[in-house]
């Protein structure tokens, strides 16, 4: 009985075990094939067919806007500076004022001497014309008088513009400007001539640029700039170089480059606002290929092209550069696609299969 239990138990066993054995492989994954036959040594890259074109020989510079050349204004006499209307920055019209100086005493004092001598010098005159008059006096003692009169008469006036005719003098602006620097603070004591403010003119504003000194060697007066302000979302408008200076800023160790402002365009840009510019060189022939196309080793920078299924490295150089596409230079064949996705994997002569274009 236990002989025929134990043949029962191994029947079991063996029509179980021949069910997994079916069950797993009926279930087996299918062997996988490549794709479209392709063999397992090529590699899957997009291509893209390019072409030579002229493209703009640009570089980036940055600078600033500037309200125009700053023009300095002060007291021709010395006093204090009662009072001080303007700060750095502050717009002002023709007109305005700027400062406000209390005369100082000793130009009053002077003033007052010049005013005397006048005084005298016309009195001695008609005393000599009545000398004269009663044949007491000579005619030379008339012209010296004369003379006399007419010295002391320029002495008033000399006095008089340097402010001693007045106990406070008002500086002005002469036209509309900015404020660009204040070189004083109120109630201080100033010389003659000393500089109170700088105005910058609204109607001239300008862009300072600031470029690489191995740059500046190719900027010429008349190139032209596309002009974008960083701050904001503005839109880049078009300007000219005006003037390319001829040192090193000892500071930024840059050279600086001059791009006056239509002022009808500058309309909504502020003295002191930074902004980008890319400044046309010239022009040059060159194949226009995406940024990613181009790859760089010890070698220097090159490309694949795609022909008869390989892929082919060019060597090349980059003559133009912009955000998205590179114009590079190098002998590339035409008609035949440039590896643009895929490439970093290649070597040449590599086989390749061509995923999109």
């Amino acid at each position: 009985m236990k002989k025929r239990s134990y043949a029962i138990g191994a029947l079991c066993v063996a029509a179980a075990a021949l069910a997994v054995v079916w069950y797993v492989g009926s279930h087996a994954a299918p062997k996988v094939e490549h794709e479209d036959g392709e063999d397992a040594g090529s590699a899957l890259v997009v291509t893209q067919v390019v072409k030579q074109q002229d493209m703009a020989l640009t570089a980036t510079a940055y600078g600033d806007v500037d309200s125009g050349v700053p023009e300095s204004l002060s007291f021709a006499q010395a006093g204090r500076l009662a009072r001080l209307d303007v700060l750095p920055g502050q717009s002002v019209h023709r007109g305005d004022v700027i400062a406000t100086l209390d005369s100082d005493p000793a130009a009053m004092a002077a003033y007052a001497q010049a005013a005397n001598a006048q005084a005298f010098a016309q009195r001695e005159l008609r005393r000599n014309q009545d000398l004269l008059a009663l044949q007491l006096a000579t005619q030379s003692q008339v012209d010296a008088a004369a003379r006399q009169l007419q010295d002391a008469q320029a002495g008033l006036a000399a006095q008089a513009k340097l402010g001693g005719a007045q106990t406070s003098l008002q500086l002005k602006a002469p036209f509309d400007a900015v404020a660009t620097s204040i070189a004083v603070a109120q109630g201080e004591r100033l010389a003659a001539g000393a500089v109170v403010a700088q105005l910058g003119r609204r109607d001239t504003p300008r862009v300072l640029l600031q470029v690489e000194p191995s740059l500046s060697g190719q900027l010429r007066a008349g190139m032209q700039v596309t002009l974008t302000p960083l701050q904001g979302d503005a839109t880049p408008f078009a300007a000219a170089i005006a003037q390319v200076q001829s040192a090193v800023d000892p500071k930024t160790q840059m050279v600086g480059a001059v791009v006056p402002l239509n002022p009808a365009k500058a309309a909504g840009l502020l003295a002191g606002m930074r902004v980008s510019a890319v400044i046309e060189l010239g022009r040059r022939r060159a194949w226009s290929v995406p940024r990613q196309a181009v790859l760089s080793d010890e070698r220097g920078s090159y490309l694949f092209q795609v022909a008869q299924g390989k892929a082919h490295r060019v060597n090349v150089r980059t003559l133009v550069e912009t955000s998205s596409i590179y114009g590079v230079d190098g002998a590339l064949a035409a008609g035949q696609p440039v590896v643009v996705q895929g490439n970093y994997e290649l070597s040449d002569g590599m086989a390749v299969r061509e995923g999109g274009k």
